[in-house]
């Protein structure tokens, strides 16, 4: 039976990415990236089987297979024998990018190394993930998703404080295949530009450092933050870091609540109405004690009532409350029904229903999913599909061969008028700003307050980079203004409540008139339609109507949740993400189009497998500590070291263990995975004895020259003062602000060098003040002198 679709041997799909070539060697750390560009209809050729998980009930094949490759096309090569290492150059080199995860040195002992690549395809766009970076004292350091959170601080905040517990479905692993995915098509916008390839050196811990909400800020403003918990972040089970955001318990069920958003006067009545009133502390002046009065107050008002009618209650009064909801309970959503997420793959049974896309595109619309190919790739195949991807798609673009270019950013020349605030916006454009796009941060003194001011660290770690710029919308000729500004722009950004930028006359239809090539991304809670359109939400609610509160947390409580603001990083990875394929997209079509990206959809997304696993097999997936989703390997544990510190060990199969049991001492009666499962807690006891005696960084450091994932779970004190991977790679660095004398930031993940070595250098410039760069931005794309910039910032359109 021929695999590849189409009588010319082309898998033909339409989309963003259509007739874009990918070849795909990853494992698990990066398996989400060849998902979501196949999903926006890259041709994506996986050339390493991965993990097959459980298998269905309805269809053949297993969970993972159906999640991660519907779209994709398997050519498993053997890269140790000479003659697949051929076929693989072959596919390089009729390949756009290739995304891969192989250890440091691997692919250059078999001859395949970044320079014999780049000579073999001078355009490709080659991204490396690996889970320290490719060189330095822990370059080959073994990982897991587990020990991935521990060495990225994570893992530091997630759980309750005697037990660290791990995010269900690998989120380590998909917010490494996130970045993987924007290197790819960052790197695809600068061959674009300059015909040049880029290689992209990825670190899977300094993508998890990126993704740690507050581990860093914490320590970075340590007197800001001291009244709740600064300088080390503490877990603290659903509690979030500002203490304002909580899962409590309810008469059935449990809500997340919180007193925070526009409605909470409306809150109050409904709480007084029922008897339990918020009691004013002592010193109304003391931010801490009033939301800590409040909190009391909402867990008496909670507990009498319906998690569904305080879910229901606070959404009518414009509160983010989120219900706590099982996977069954999100597959059948309101929202999920109305807007078709859970969708139907053509050709097999109506049981079988595929979560996505990540993000809908009104132009190019991502294709339906696809049943995974699952019989092995024939020789015919095999030589049909290198026989077409010697012939390039299009007309190559002749190389611009000056220095110039050789140095240039993948995103330069991009401009983004970025309208968002709090921090999964700000995310997605913060990763456009330091791949080189010029960010336009628009802003008003109205909104610039509190926790959205510019002197607020939150907003500092989310907007470096970034050129600020106030206008006031409220102004009648601020659509003017903003014309101006779409009209001199690629992108548009926001992510305010449905409808605002309509109610403001700059709506899709209105931008999409003033500049038929822009790109207008609407990052809503929920989306631009369905019945909770109007819902309020930040991560905490989007956590727990998602199922990711239910499912993160130790066994059997579904009232944990993340540590940090899991879905906010994968929002703005998927946001900027989206960007980067609408680029794509526009070069192919000359057009624009718009981007309807729902945050409820994004956090669904990540727990895709689950809601796959129950509508297809009925099976449900239910919180369990740190035991690993899909592949239950034993251990897979978190223990206390002699130090108390806290240990970070997983045995990812036999092998391991052998190599871990001769650390140990003991344990070769447990040499096979069906034994260390069937006696789990005498395995957990083993190690917990063997760390007693030692200091936890000490065992880890023992345990990965043995070859065992191991890893210390690290705090910001560790990340930033202890860590010498992170100092060789140079990770961070300070900044001179006008706004904090010095401010600290973490690089972008990635080392970029263009194809023929050179380093691409990223600048940072710190976070900007209110209205910074007014007369910079309306000087050179309104032709405004100093004199008529300051007039309109005394009369009020400019603040």
């Amino acid at each position: 039976m021929s695999l590849i679709h189409g009588a010319d041997g082309a898998h033909r799909r339409s989309g963003p990415l259509e007739g874009v070539r990918i070849v795909d060697l990853t494992d698990s750390s990066g398996r989400l990236a060849g998902r979501m560009l196949s999903e926006m209809g890259a041709e994506v050729v996986r050339v390493r089987a991965g993990a097959a998980g459980a298998p269905m009930t309805t269809v053949p094949g297993g969970l993972l297979d159906w999640w991660f490759d519907g779209a994709t096309v398997p050519v498993p090569l053997d890269l140790g024998q000479a003659d697949d290492r051929q076929r693989f150059l072959a596919l390089v080199a009729g390949a756009d990018v290739l995304i891969e995860t192989e250890p440091p040195g691997r692919l250059a002992g078999l001859g395949l190394d970044a320079a014999r690549l780049a000579a073999t395809n001078s355009r490709l766009v080659h991204v490396s993930l690996t889970p320290f970076g490719a060189s330095g004292p822990r370059a080959a350091w073994q990982s897991s998703d587990l020990v991935m959170a521990a060495a990225g601080g994570i893992l530091s905040v997630n759980g309750v404080p005697d037990e660290p517990v791990t995010m269900w479905g690998r989120q380590m692993d998909n917010l490494g295949g996130s970045y993987a995915a924007i290197c790819a098509l960052a790197g695809l916008q600068r061959v674009r530009a300059t015909a040049r390839g880029t290689h992209f050196d990825l670190s899977h811990q300094q993508v998890v450092i990126s993704c740690s909400e507050h581990v860093l800020m914490f320590w970075w403003w340590p007197d800001v933050f001291a009244p709740i918990g600064a300088p080390i972040a503490a877990r603290q089970a659903s509690v979030h870091w500002s203490r304002a955001y909580e899962v409590v318990p309810c008469a059935r069920g449990f809500c997340m609540v919180s007193p925070s958003a526009g409605g909470v006067p409306e809150l109050v009545a409904w709480m007084t109405e029922r008897g339990h009133a918020p009691v004013p502390p002592d010193d109304p002046a003391d931010g801490s004690a009033v939301i800590a009065s409040f909190m009391v107050a909402l867990r008496e008002f909670a507990i009498e009532l319906d998690a569904t009618e305080v879910f229901e209650g606070g959404q009518a009064r414009h509160v983010p409350f989120g219900e706590v909801l099982t996977v069954p309970e999100v597959a059948t959503s309101p929202q999920h029904v109305e807007r078709g997420f859970l969708r139907p793959v053509p050709g097999v049974s109506d049981e079988v229903r595929v979560p996505g896309p990540f993000a809908r595109f009104s132009a190019t619309p991502c294709p339906p999913p696809e049943a995974p190919l699952l019989e092995p790739m024939t020789p015919g195949d095999v030589a049909t599909l290198l026989r077409r991807w010697s012939s390039p798609v299009a007309p190559a673009a002749r190389t611009d061969a000056s220095a110039s270019a050789a140095e240039t950013l993948p995103l330069a020349g991009v401009r983004v008028v970025d309208f968002t605030h709090v921090l999964a916006g700000p995310f997605a454009t913060r990763v456009l700003a330091d791949l080189g796009a010029d960010v336009l941060k628009v802003q008003t003194d109205v909104r610039a307050v509190g926790g959205h001011a510019n002197e607020y660290p939150y907003f500092a770690m989310w907007n470096r980079s970034k050129s600020s710029i106030t206008l006031n919308m409220a102004d009648a000729r601020a659509v003017a203004v903003l014309r101006t500004l779409v009209e001199q722009s690629d992108v548009v950004i926001e992510n305010f409540s449905a409808g605002v930028l309509d109610g403001w006359g700059a709506g899709w239809s209105e931008l999409s008139s003033w500049n038929d090539q822009i790109i207008y991304v609407s990052m809503q809670g929920a989306g631009v339609d369905g019945p909770w359109r109007d819902y309020v939400t930040f991560a905490p609610t989007v956590h727990a109507l998602s199922g990711l509160t239910a499912l993160t947390g130790p066994a059997g409580r579904t009232d944990c949740g993340t540590g940090v603001a899991l879905n906010d990083h994968a929002s703005g990875l998927a946001g900027a993400l989206a960007v980067l394929g609408a680029l794509e997209a526009r070069r192919r079509t000359g057009r624009g189009q718009h981007i309807d990206l729902s945050q409820f959809e994004m956090a669904s997304y990540l727990v895709g497998p689950a809601l796959l696993d129950w509508h297809a097999n009925g099976r449900e997936a239910h919180a369990a500590g740190t035991r690993d989703a899909f592949a239950d390997p034993v251990p897979n544990d978190v223990v206390r070291a002699g130090d108390g510190a806290w240990l970070a060990i997983t045995a990812r199969d036999d092998d391991d263990w052998c190599r871990l049991a001769a650390e140990l001492g003991t344990g070769e009666d447990l040499s096979t995975l069906d034994a260390r499962r069937r006696r789990r807690d005498e395995v957990h006891d083993l190690l917990t004895t063997w760390a007693a005696a030692h200091t936890a960084a000490g065992a880890a450091e023992l345990l990965q020259a043995a070859g065992v994932p191991a890893s210390l779970v690290q705090t910001a004190a560790d990340l930033t003062e202890n860590d010498p991977q992170l100092r060789h790679r140079g990770w961070l660095i300070e900044m001179a602000s006008p706004l904090f004398g010095v401010q600290h930031t973490d690089r972008f993940p990635a080392e970029l060098h263009d194809a023929d070595g050179t380093e691409l250098t990223i600048t940072y410039r710190p976070s900007p003040y209110l209205g910074q760069h007014n007369f910079d931005v309306y000087a050179a794309l309104l032709g405004l002198d100093d004199g008529e910039i300051a007039e309109r910032i005394g009369d009020g359109l400019f603040t």
